[in-house]
């Protein structure tokens, strides 16, 4: 007698840890499910973020265009406002290894000042040569046009 109640007591635990299980893996696809909402509402919100970042900083840039005078680069201009104010600005920041590559990246928020400051390169220069680029021209119809890109030497 002891026996067979041993039996229907394990046989129903059996069931109960079945039952058990079976939840288990239901709640580990809602939760995955949810998880992949989640990552992917992130990326949306990430994507957001650089898209206002990116607007922003081009009507900063427009902002600073009165009456559609060139606007001139400044040391306290960030990073970002720097690239969207002339289309080569990314290329002469490069010739001074400001960004481009791993060894010599840059944080767009931080202004030309502290990247100058912060790999040793002349703020003067630098800013001689992004303000070449936003001279017009002779003939130009707008103010910025692309031009070439001034040589920049560099001693180390």
């Amino acid at each position: 007698m002891i026996g067979w109640l041993a039996l229907v007591v394990s046989g129903a635990a059996v069931a109960y840890a079945w039952k058990l299980q079976q939840e288990l893996q239901t709640a580990t696809r809602r939760l995955d499910r949810y998880n992949r909402a989640l990552f992917d509402a992130n990326d949306e919100i990430r994507k957001v973020r650089e898209d206002l970042t990116a607007a922003l900083a081009q009507v900063r840039a427009e902002s600073r265009l009165p009456s559609g005078a060139p606007v001139r680069f400044t040391p306290q201009m960030k990073v970002r406002d720097a690239l969207t104010v002339h289309p080569q600005a990314e290329q002469i920041l490069a010739a001074f290894h400001l960004g481009g590559c791993n060894s010599c990246a840059v944080d767009p928020n931080d202004t030309l000042t502290d990247i100058c400051r912060e790999h040793e390169r002349d703020l003067a220069q630098l800013l001689q040569n992004l303000n070449l680029l936003t001279v017009a021209p002779k003939g130009a119809n707008g103010p910025l046009a692309v031009i070439k890109v001034p040589n920049v030497e560099l001693s180390f």
